[in-house]
């Protein structure tokens, strides 16, 4: 389990969530199925892009995936000059290179920060 940086407001909706809407289930997981015969279990990648695709049918606004907000997570985070390090951690990444995918729309000293990185990783091994 990793520990990430919410926002107070964040928090409250959490809470909110695991007081109301959270089924009850012994699983560790925060998100878990609300509905159907997995009701309880983790919410996977898949049920997540079905959560999606409803919603967008149903709103009208046929864009927008979950890989998207993480996306844009990692590029606000690099925009916003977040050692590498941390972004690396806080998106969950093996491999530093994988972090690269958030960077190229950062400003140049965000990504000139992130190719010294690199390097030095690479010098060590």
């Amino acid at each position: 389990h990793r520990a990430h940086p919410v926002r107070r407001s964040t928090a409250g909706l959490i809470q909110t969530y695991l007081l109301t809407e959270r089924p009850e289930s012994a699983s560790t997981r925060l998100f878990l199925v609300a509905k159907g015969p997995n009701r309880g279990g983790p919410l996977t990648a898949a049920g997540l892009r079905t959560i999606f695709r409803y919603h967008r049918l149903k709103s009208g606004v046929l864009a927008g995936h979950p890989h998207a907000l993480r996306h844009t997570f990692g590029t606000a985070m690099a925009e916003a000059g977040v050692d590498l390090a941390v972004m690396q951690a806080l998106l969950g990444h093996a491999h530093v290179d994988t972090t690269a995918r958030y960077i190229h729309l950062a400003p140049t000293h965000v990504k000139a920060e992130f190719d010294a990185a690199r390097t030095r990783l690479r010098d060590r091994t």
